[in-house]
Order: C-alpha cells, then structure tokens, then sequence
C-alpha cells in the first residue's frame, strides 16, 4: 500500500506563492490594507482608494517615497522588506508592513501594475504581473510615489473567488478597513471613489477629534470624551462617546496599538465592562482607543495578517484601559435632557461620509444643555488629541512619536467602586437641586411627574428604584442578611437547566437566598435577603437562567454575580403601574439625589428625563 502513497516533491512556485497568499489575502479589503499600510510607510501625506463596482479591480496612489527601478522588481517577491534585517528588528518594528509578503501575494492572485518614481529620479518605473508571472517592465513618466493597480482579484484561485460576499459587502468592509487606517493617521488624506464617484474624502492635516466626528456624522457631536492616561504606566489616548450614542453592533469601535489599527479581545471586553450599568445591554459603545507601549512589551506578529497583537502584560493594559475609560466616563456630564425637534436648528450640520450605510444611526442627536440653551460647535469638548500640553504629532512619522511609555511596576487596584472621579458642576449642580422637586403626580402609574426650579422632570420609577436597589446590593460589605421563610417556596426547572442551577446555588446563598434541590428537577428556597423579602424568588431564578447556558457555566464569576445583583435589584424593585403615594414619591427622589450613576438604572435604561422652562418655551413659540 505504501507504494500508492504520493511522493514527497518540491511545489511549483506558482502553487506555493499562490497558498502563502491565502495567509494575507481573503478578500479585496485585505489587499487595501496591505497597500495602504505600504503607502503610510512610505511617508504619504495623500492616499487615493479607486473602487470598480464589483469590487475586483482596485487601484492605490500615493505620494510617497515611491520606489527606484531596482527596487520595484524586488518589491514582489516574497521576504523582500526595506524594514527589517534581524529577528531583533521584528521585535522592536514600529512599521506596518514587514514581512515582505504583501505584494508577492497580491501579484499571486491578480493582474497588478505597479507604477512607482522616487523624488530624485527624472523618470518612473512601470511593471506588469500576472498571477505571480513577470510580464513587462519599463521606463515611464510618472508623479513622485506610487501607484498600484490590481485586477481581477482571484481570477486564478476560484475557490477563493467563489467565497466572496456580495460587492457591497465586501465594498462596507473595504470602508471599515479604510475608515480605521484613516483614523490611524489623521495626519495623511484619505480619498476612496467608486464608479468614479468620491464616497469619502478626508482632508489633510486633521486632528482625531475632527476625522472621527467625520467618519462617524453629526451622531456624535457633543458626545465625544478625551481620554488621557496621564501618568499611568501605560500610555493611552483617544476618545469615546457618551452612552447615548452607543450603536447596535461593534462597527464604530476602534482600537490602536502604537498607532497600529488591531483587533484584541483583551481591548474590546475591558471597554465594554467600564460602560456596564450606564449604557443599554446588547448597545455597544463608540470609540477610538489608543494604546502605546514599548514595542518589545507588545508582539505583533501573532497572525500574518497583523491584525491582531499580543500583549506581555496584559492585566496591565486591561487594568489601564478599564481606569481611564472609566474615569471619562464618571467626570462627563452625563445629565439627561428631553429632545424636540424644533431646536435642530440648535446644532450646525457637520460634513459627513457618505459611506453608505456604514455609521448611520437613526436620527442625529441634538445637543443642548441642562438648562436649554443652544449649543455650539465646539463648545463642548477640545476634539483634538495632541494638542493642549502633549506633543504635536500629527505631522509625524511612524516611530516618529515618542509618549511616556510604560515602566516596570505592578498596577494599581482598578475596581470600580475605588474609580468615583468627581461629577462636573452641571450634573451635581442637577442632583442637588432634586432637594427641590415637588411630586406632581403620575402618569399611568410608570412615570413620576416632579415639579423642578426652571423645569419638570419626568422619573421612571421602576428604573429610578432599581438603580436604588442594585447600588445598595453592590455596597454591601458581607454576605446579605437572609430571612428564614415561614413557608418554604417549591418549584421545578427544566430537567436541562438542573445542574445549572446546582452551580449557582453558592452564589445565589452570598446574596442571602438559600438553595435547595430537592432531587430531580424539583427546588426549595429556604431563605430571601431580609430587605428583599416580597420578591418572586421563583421568578428571579428562572429568570436568571434564562440568561442563557454559556453565562451560567462562565469561569468569571464577578459577571455572574453582577447579574444576580441586576436581576434582584429589578424584582425588587417599584413596578410599572404601581400607585405610589406621595411621601412615597418623594422618598424616591431624595434617595436618587445621594445615588452614584443615578441617571441610568443598571441596564443602561435612563432614570429621569428634564424638560427645561426654555424648551416649553419654545414648544409654545414664547420665545423665537
């Protein structure tokens, strides 16, 4: 039999440049961000992206270095790289592109032309690839830089091909890829057309503030948060909106290693968990986040994409990320306010992309605030990221930069009930002048109507107590007090969800509810928390395993028992519909006057809206 084996033999170069180009190359956003890593390594202040309608022919231009005619030639093939010459130098590269692959497999899998002059050089040089195969070379007149022209993407591997998504699809993604190197570099202009039509045009020279207000629209004006690390071991920049412009997936999130754009799940978890309890569960929150460390500490040739990195110390970074996100967070003010929409006129319309459905959200937020007077542009928050007292480095190169980069030293303790940065003026100004609010009465028994100086405030009482509630469960210090039930609870879960429940039993006890199976799939509750003694104990455990299999069986246990605290907090809690008298009502309001992250109840869902004098005004046409 053995004699029916194949033989061991040497591939042909065309198979082996063709495999090693499945590595690198999945789709035509993967070639746009090969080429246009190269053209930021090249020192361009202008990258140009043409797009054919069906998304296979691609052409990047830019005004870089460019290439002389010995190099081009070696520029296509594999492991040919101007930035590396030592294992030492992968370890300290600050460059996007290193490895020498990308344009090999890029030639490997399409017709490409590459156009290329240096500054000293009277004339450019022209060359002609076909899946991998030298056609033509020449001498050409050419603009300084580099011009890289790529057809029929797959048209010799239709395996691949025939996996490609529609090309609108593909073309969306093409724009994220785009939309997160721009961001990278707000210093370079970025230029994407399509049926020779601009789709985005982002100008030279731009802070990051100003290019992710463009990339993301008007949504987002007025909720952009710096963030500053400080002196913080760990360097990190960047901005991220209030909570309120969170968005349904994870499309208008951003992160950065040493200007790198990559993906980690260290880096997307710990910025999500610094939103938990102010922001609507399955909402995802919008920023762009950037993480310098001295390149040793951080590997980024996990994956020959280079997408994503690899942190030596990753509690630190996670630690760092959580502190400062948190802390932008806790020092905004983040007071609610009603929205009408005849005060549009309040926020000048900003230049948009016109990327199609790529970061739209349902209606642009208007933006006023607390006592209704008319915002301006750039009166809430300085949107740039080097100015103020850090270095200017927007005009500089990458390596280029120099931040406080990390020391060796433990991090400090992050949790967040040791992060309570103090309010801004307006907010605690708001909370304390609630000593004022006089119950008016309710609406529908949900919403409690208080009469406040200059205005109204309209308090969901559910959501008002539960955030209440869910505080007073996370400040205790011990295990809760439980009372003994006179009558024992029973009931029964599905046979599949016994053992669950078995493993939550533990946790369920430190909140002060006893746990019994009673064998198949019968239970007892002997036990509920003395202040929470009224709520459904039934209802409360059905509903927390119904939050799924997988987050029951997690390993992270701090999760969980958030959860049990959210879901005791919401039982427990006021409901809707609920007559409420008005000592009753009053209780209410003074107890949310003392309560930390007042303004959301954990969930994310608002407690209290404010309705302004200045904004009746203007529904009753008072004022012009």
């Amino acid at each position: 039999m053995t004699d029916n084996l194949p033989r061991i033999q040497i591939l042909p170069k065309t198979l082996i440049n063709q495999i090693a180009a499945g590595e690198v190359i999945v789709r035509p956003a993967s070639v746009a961000k090969e080429l246009i890593e190269n053209a930021i390594d090249a020192d361009s202040t202008q990258i140009t992206i043409e797009v054919s309608e069906n998304v296979r022919d691609l052409t990047i231009t830019d005004d870089g270095c460019g290439m002389t005619p010995e190099e081009a030639p070696l520029a296509l093939q594999r492991h040919a790289t101007s930035k590396i010459a030592s294992l030492d130098d992968i370890i300290h590269v600050q460059t996007r592109g290193f490895r020498g692959e990308a344009l090999a497999s890029i030639a490997a899998v399409s017709r490409l032309t590459l156009v290329t002059r240096t500054p000293d050089s009277l004339s450019g040089f022209r060359l002609e690839i076909e899946g991998g195969e030298t056609l033509k070379t020449q001498t050409v007149g050419a603009p300084i830089g580099t011009s890289v022209v790529v057809r029929d993407i797959f048209f010799n591997t239709p395996a691949r091909l025939k996996f490609m998504r529609r090309p609108q699809t593909e073309f969306k993604r093409l724009l994220q890829l785009v939309t997160a190197q721009a961001l990278s570099h707000p210093e370079i202009g970025f230029t994407v057309t399509r049926k020779k039509k601009k789709i985005l045009e982002l100008p030279v020279k731009q802070s990051l503030g100003d290019r992710l207000r463009q990339v993301l629209g008007s949504s987002v004006e007025g909720m952009l948060l710096e963030l500053d690390s400080g002196s913080l071991p760990v360097t990190i920049h960047g901005f991220v909106a209030k909570p309120e412009a969170a968005r349904k997936d994870r499309s208008a999130q951003f992160f950065f290693v040493n200007r790198r754009p990559i993906s980690n799940r260290l880096l997307t978890v710990t910025f999500e968990q610094a939103f938990q309890g102010i922001m609507m569960t399955r909402r995802f929150p919008v920023g762009a986040v950037f993480v310098f460390v001295e390149p040793e500490d951080v590997d980024v040739n996990v994956h020959p994409t280079k997408e994503e990195v690899r942190f030596q110390d990753e509690k630190k970074v996670g630690g760092i990320l959580y502190r400062v996100v948190s802390d932008a967070l806790r020092k905004a003010n983040l007071v609610p306010y009603t929205r009408l929409p005849e005060e549009s006129t309040s926020v000048q319309p900003e230049q948009t992309s016109k990327m199609p459905g790529l970061f739209s959200s349902p209606g642009d937020a208007l933006k006023q605030s607390m006592l209704g007077k008319k915002s301006r542009p750039g009166s809430q928050i300085d949107l740039g990221l080097y100015e103020k007292t850090k270095p200017d480095t927007s005009g500089l190169k990458p390596g280029a930069y120099k931040p406080r980069l990390p020391v060796k030293e433990p991090l400090p303790e992050t949790e967040p009930q040791e992060q309570q940065a103090p309010l801004p003026r307006e907010a605690k100004d708001f909370l304390n002048s609630l000593e004022l609010a006089e119950p008016i009465g309710q609406i529908d028994n949900v919403y409690i109507v208080a009469g406040y100086p200059g205005g109204i405030v309209l308090i969901d009482q559910h959501a008002a107590h539960e955030r209440l509630l869910y505080n007073k469960i996370n400040a205790r210090e011990h295990a809760s007090a439980a009372q003994r039930l006179l009558l024992p609870i029973n009931f029964e879960v599905e046979i599949s969800r016994v053992s669950d429940l078995q493993e939550m039993a533990k946790q369920l006890e430190s909140f002060g509810i006893e746990l019994e199976h009673f064998g198949g799939q019968s239970f007892v509750i002997h036990t509920l928390p003395a202040d929470l003694s009224d709520i459904d104990a039934a209802a409360l455990v059905r509903d927390l395993l119904d939050i799924g299999e997988d987050f029951i069986k997690q390993k992270a246990k701090p999760d969980i028992q958030d959860e049990i605290a959210k879901r005791l907090a919401c039982h427990g809690a006021i409901r809707a519909g609920q007559k409420l008298s008005r000592e009753e009502m009053q209780r209410l309001i003074a107890d949310l006057r003392k309560t930390p992250l007042a303004f959301t109840c954990p969930h994310g869902r608002p407690t209290m809206i404010l309705l302004t004098r200045s904004q009746l005004d203007r529904q009753f046409k008072r004022t012009p």
